[in-house]
Order: C-alpha cells, then sequence, then structure tokens
C-alpha cells in the first residue's frame, strides 16, 4: 500500500517489524525480501512517486576540491531513488577487490567476495536478469564468437537491467502485499534512541507536515552521500557513531575519464570486440580490466574501461534506440507524434541499427565515429575525501552538504598504468593513443576526470567500532537495532558499478534480520 504524507498524516505513531528509510534499489529490495520472510514493513521515502524539482531542494551543497557532478545531478529522492534515472548496469567487484591488497592502506572487506556469492545470484533474479547468461564465455559463444584473449587485460561483460526503476519493476509487490506500507513525502529528520536502541524516526514535508514512525528494528537506505549527511545532523551529535571519527571519511567515487583515442587496425575485428551485444533480449556491454596479476606488479588500484564511440549521430541514435525500446516493451502511448516522425527520417540509420541488432545482435557504431578509451578507475580505500556539513540549511532545516573530493596521484598513475598495457594488449586491431597529460602525470589532467555518479564510502564497514561505523552484519556499531544498508560501508570500491553488491548486501541483510 502507498501511502503520501501530503495527502494524510497519521494521528498515532506507525509501527512495524522494520521501519526502512529510503525508498530507492536497496530499500526496495530489502522490503520486499521482508516481507516474503514474514516481516511487516514500513518504507519511507522522502520524494513522490516520481522526480519532482522541490523534492531535489535538500540534496543542493556545497563542493570543493576537484569538481564533482554527481553530487547534484546523480541523486534523485523519488520512489525507486535513482533507479528512475539510471541506466540499469549490473556488474560485481571482483575477487581483489575484497581483499587486503599490499601497499594499498585500507584496502579489503572483512569478509571475502565468496560471502556474497548467493546473494550475488538472488539480486540477479531481483533486477529482472533470471533469465541472462551469467558466464562471459558462454555470452561470446551465443553469437558465435570465441573470447577474446589479452596480455595483461582481462575482457569481460556488464549487464543491463531490461527494466532499469524499481518502482515499476516491483510495482504489484509494493502496492498490493499487505506487509508493506510506503509513505512518499515523507522525509527523515530526526532519529530518536534510548540507550543502544533506536526508538522512533520523525518525518517531514517540505510543507512542514510532520509524522512519527516506530519499529523493532531500523534499517537506514540513503544514499552513499545522503547517510554521512542524516548521521552528522547536530541532533545526532551525541551518537555512538561519532566515537571513532571516521564518519565523513574515506568518500570514494569512480574516477571516469578518456584515457586516449584509438584508430582501428582491424575494423572488422575492433568492432566484433567492442560493440554491445544483445543476445536473448539483454544487453551486454564489453569491458576490459587490468588483471589482477598486472594490478599487483605494478601496484595499481582495480581500473577497467569502455571503449566509447562518439559521432555526429549520436544524438539520433539515442533518440531512436528509445523509441525502438518503447514500442518493443508495448508502450505505444508514450511515443509522441514527433518521435515517429523523427524514426522516419532517419530510417536508413535506422535500418543499419536494425539489421546489425536483430541479424548480428550487436550494436551499431557509425564508421565515421571518434572512438576512445573511457577508463573507469577506484578511488584510494582511505581516500582524502571528504563528507562534512555546510553552515546553511535545506527547506526541512537540516544543514546541507558539504563535500571536497580529491583524486591522489596514485589514481592518476593507476589511470595511466592501464592505458599503457592497454596499448600494447590492443595493438593488433587498434592503435591507442594515450593522452600525452596522462602519460605526463599532468596536474591540468587531473582537473579533466570527471566522477562516476557512484557514491561509496563514509560510514565504512569494520570488525571493530575503532575503525569504521558498521559491523560486517551492517548494524551500527554502539547500537542493537540500527542498520546501514547504503554504499556508504562500502570499504573499497574497486571499478565496478556499486548497486548489484549494494543489493547482494540487502539480501543478505534480510536473512540476517529475518
Amino acid at each position: 500500500m502507498i501511502r503520501d504524507l501530503l495527502d494524510f498524516a497519521p494521528a498515532q505513531p506507525q509501527h512495524a517489524d522494520v521501519c526502512i528509510v529510503g525508498a530507492g534499489a536497496a530499500g526496495i529490495i530489502l522490503a520486499i525480501e521482508l516481507v516474503r520472510q514474514g516481516k511487516t514493513v514500513l518504507l519511507l521515502e522522502g520524494g513522490g512517486a516520481d522526480v519532482e524539482d522541490p523534492s531535489q531542494e535538500p540534496y543542493l551543497s556545497e563542493t570543493t576540491g576537484i569538481r564533482h557532478t554527481g553530487i547534484h545531478i546523480g541523486r534523485f529522492r523519488a520512489h525507486g531513488g535513482t533507479t528512475t534515472r539510471w541506466g540499469g548496469q549490473i556488474l560485481e567487484l571482483d575477487e581483489i577487490d575484497f581483499e587486503s591488497r599490499p601497499g594499498i592502506a585500507g584496502s579489503g572487506w572483512p569478509f571475502p567476495k565468496s560471502e556474497l556469492t548467493p546473494h550475488y545470484a538472488k539480486a540477479i533474479e531481483l533486477e529482472g536478469l533470471s533469465h541472462s547468461t551469467l558466464a562471459d564465455d558462454a555470452v561470446w559463444r551465443e553469437i558465435g564468437l570465441a573470447t577474446p584473449a589479452f596480455d595483461s587485460i582481462q575482457p569481460f561483460f556488464s549487464r543491463w537491467c531490461p527494466e532499469p526503476n524499481f518502482a515499476r519493476l516491483h510495482r504489484d509487490t509494493l502496492e498490493k502485499h499487505p506487509a508493506i506500507t510506503i509513505w512518499l513525502h515523507a522525509n527523515a529528520v530526526e532519529i530518536n534512541w534510548d540507550g543502544p536502541r533506536f526508538r522512533s524516526v520523525r518525518c517531514k514535508t517540505l510543507s512542514g507536515i510532520e509524522a512519527t514512525f516506530t519499529a523493532d528494528e531500523f534499517v537506514f537506505c540513503l544514499g552513499g552521500i545522503e547517510s554521512s549527511r542524516f548521521f552528522l545532523q547536530p541532533r545526532a551529535s551525541d551518537g555512538p557513531w561519532l566515537s571513532s571519527g571516521l564518519l565523513g571519511r574515506y568518500f570514494q567515487d569512480h574516477i571516469i575519464c578518456a584515457g586516449g583515442t584509438i584508430e582501428m587496425n582491424d575494423a572488422h575485428a575492433f568492432h566484433r570486440m567492442f560493440d554491445n551485444v544483445f543476445s536473448r533480449g539483454l544487453k551486454y556491454q564489453p569491458k576490459l580490466r587490468l588483471a589482477p596479476a598486472a594490478q599487483t606488479a605494478a601496484g595499481t588500484l582495480n581500473v577497467a574501461a569502455m571503449v566509447s564511440f562518439l559521432s555526429d549521430s549520436d544524438a539520433a541514435l539515442a533518440q531512436l534506440k528509445e523509441t525502438a525500446k518503447r514500442l518493443l516493451q508495448g508502450r505505444w502511448r508514450e511515443s509522441k507524434l514527433n518521435d515517429l516522425l523523427h524514426a522516419l527520417r532517419y530510417s536508413p540509420l535506422l535500418a543499419q541499427q536494425i539489421f546489425r541488432y536483430s541479424v548480428q545482435h550487436r550494436a551499431y557504431n557509425p564508421s565515421n565515429s571518434v572512438i576512445e578509451l573511457l577508463v573507469h578507475c577506484e578511488q584510494e580505500p582511505e581516500s582524502k575525501s571528504t563528507i562534512t556539513l555546510a553552515d546553511s540549511r535545506d527547506s526541512l532545516g537540516m544543514l546541507r552538504t558539504h563535500l571536497d573530493w580529491k583524486i591522489s596521484e596514485r589514481e592518476i598513475y593507476s589511470i595511466r598504468t592501464f592505458v599503457e598495457v592497454a596499448a600494447r594488449s590492443l595493438s593488433s586491431i587498434g592503435r591507442v593513443i594515450p593522452d600525452p597529460e596522462l602519460m605526463a602525470l599532468s596536474s591540468s589532467f587531473m582537473e579533466r576526470c570527471g566522477d562516476g555518479y557512484h557514491h561509496m564510502g563514509g560510514m565504512r564497514m569494520s570488525t571493530s567500532p575503532n575503525d569504521g561505523l558498521v559491523d560486517p552484519n551492517l548494524r551500527l556499531h554502539g547500537m542493537e537495532n540500527g542498520y546501514i544498508c547504503s554504499s556508504a560501508v562500502f570499504p573499497s570500491s574497486g571499478f565496478s558499478n556499486p548497486t548489484h553488491t549494494l543489493l547482494a548486501l540487502a539480501v543478505r541483510l534480510a536473512e540476517h534480520l529475518s
């Protein structure tokens, strides 16, 4: 059942077995898993049924350091959270990301990747990918090709959700299950506790309507940045989560940059390697990672890349893809007359795209494309980046976020090393031309780097309360019934999109709470 605090304010505190704050990907999956195991759930969402400009106002933040774009355009306060706007890319962390690596301070998780293996499998089902091909070698076989092999570089695929909006994907359960109550426009502004137990959370609309919610267990599924901001607020200044002094520290994002351009030596082999794959109705994106042995030998962080094709017809192709997707999914009413006229105007381009997709099961990239090696690199686990509070307040009365994002020399070195190795490994099919400022380790290259909208760290997971904010079961150190299910708990970030790992943690947490 979905209720809106703007329409109805309960006179008495609402109660459930578990209160989940935040109805993004993690909150939705956690709620679904809990009710399947017999729990009652309150799911509190600060935004509305879709993204609204007023609901975004609390995310306005102050920044210093390297320009960070995702703090403003990579966060969405709405039912479904960021899944209402993301592409739906799914990728596991590597085994090496869970290990303590020599010379990399703070590396390693409190458990090995094998601890998450069954939960990754469950997350695949909950992401609508249960019929996807999970083995990369099998994807290559499905399109009649052998798995490519390179020296010190490993090819792999990311997978893409066919329905990326989790509020839409799980609509029936969220709207009809009697054990779930979702409250929209219920912005959490204060948590109340007595000793080691949380008792209630106070919520407020932007117009000032308030309500209180109680539960036996509380789980905060706020975003990677918002998690730290919420627990840094002055109302929480005597909480045990402040004892380590680490709240808001070690913030990480993925560094995204063009490490160089590529000129094809063998166009047929190059497109066969790097054009996106479409098999049995699902999208697989070819990528390259630096092999673990090469990372260890060179002393780099975990780093990977995709090949980006840029052409003058990109905008037309993107619109054609979106129109075709809506029509194939039977969403005819969402297509406007201009969309159909646009498809007619670019019918030759559409014909090439359809042939490449339906016959060869690959994406179409025009021959005149500029090709870039788009690198995505992890940040150091003990990053110098920090989340603190600004002096100004938002419309809810909460202090705004101040983010100081930094990029280290080791991170730039890791990117340069990857580009050098890729240039050697890909020489038979393409000539990689590294960015000269990258090769010189110039500070001006650092200023050109972007973020991946992947907000991690700030509430690090640890076995000891001296080293982090939450224990391996995501319970806040010092509290008996408070949990953080957010990418903020990641001790290290690898290069992989964080959502899939976060959902594996949500499935694992549901088992723990049950």
